[in-house]
């Protein structure tokens, strides 16, 4: 089974040891009559994804330190929590439309196919993409000149931050992670000290560690490297998505 928690070559590369020093740091159819602007709480596994209930201070931790809102998932039994900022635009057209988070890997890749600002000719693209994209209008709509890509990202994902008994193996943990997000891992050490060789591989891996016991609030003990950023990625999609999909589970129980 692969192990989602890890980069792969299909969605992102693994971060370079940069240093052993732990202080280092288509075609698109041009056709302008085509160009037209279309304009947890309980314990439930569905498709290897679980959603789960968080600590509260670990949560506030989080929230106080990145200032998004926090949700927790736990993908192929790897516990997170992700702090999430939503699209409210992308948000309000699913709900006008009906539609949740869309977790498949198959079809964010048929519409990773599709740049946005463009029509793809039906052709141009392999048989089974096209199949798939036939089978959600609510994402890409096809008409004479191909595929216009409607689809957008629920939000983003800011960062994810690990939590658990022992702070080494949750620093192993994030690094494994793939960096196109920071990366936290939280401590509950009652002196607020980190082992300093744990604290210098955090540090060169570009991993945050944050005490969460500090009674006048979290406090940073290794600030988190920004983000790897670039070309979005189909894993960023996902990640994002499968945050959205807690995000309506939560906001579903609230509610009721």
């Amino acid at each position: 089974m692969t192990d989602l928690t890890q980069p792969s070559t299909q969605f992102a590369s693994h971060p370079e040891a940069k240093s052993r020093n732990c202080y280092a740091k288509k075609w698109i159819g041009t056709d302008t009559k085509c160009q037209t602007t279309l304009q947890g709480l309980d314990r439930t596994r569905k498709g290897g994804v679980m959603l789960t209930a968080a600590p509260d201070h670990a949560v506030e931790a989080i929230e106080l330190t990145t200032g998004s809102p926090v949700v927790s998932i736990s993908i192929e039994g790897s516990k997170m929590l992700a702090a999430f900022e939503l699209d409210p635009s992308e948000h309000k057209r699913r709900q006008g439309i009906g539609v949740g988070a869309i977790t498949s890997k198959a079809l964010l890749h048929g519409l990773w196919s599709l740049p946005s600002g463009g029509f793809v000719p039906s052709n141009a693209l392999p048989d089974v993409k096209v199949q798939r994209l036939r089978m959600a209008p609510h994402s890409a709509i096809e008409t004479g000149c191909g595929f216009w890509r409607v689809y957008a990202p629920p939000g983003t994902l800011r960062s994810v931050a690990f939590d658990g008994p022992s702070v080494d193996r949750s620093v192993h943990r994030a690094i494994k992670f793939t960096p196109i997000v920071q990366r936290f891992v939280l401590t509950h050490e009652s002196n607020g000290t980190v082992p300093w060789p744990i604290e210098c591989l955090a540090r060169e891996w570009g991993v945050g560690i944050i005490d969460v016991e500090e009674k006048a609030g979290p406090r940073v003990i290794v600030p988190a490297s920004p983000a790897e950023v670039g070309v979005p990625s189909v894993y960023r999609w996902w990640m994002a998505e499968l945050a959205y999909k807690h995000y309506l589970y939560e906001r579903a129980q609230l509610v009721s």
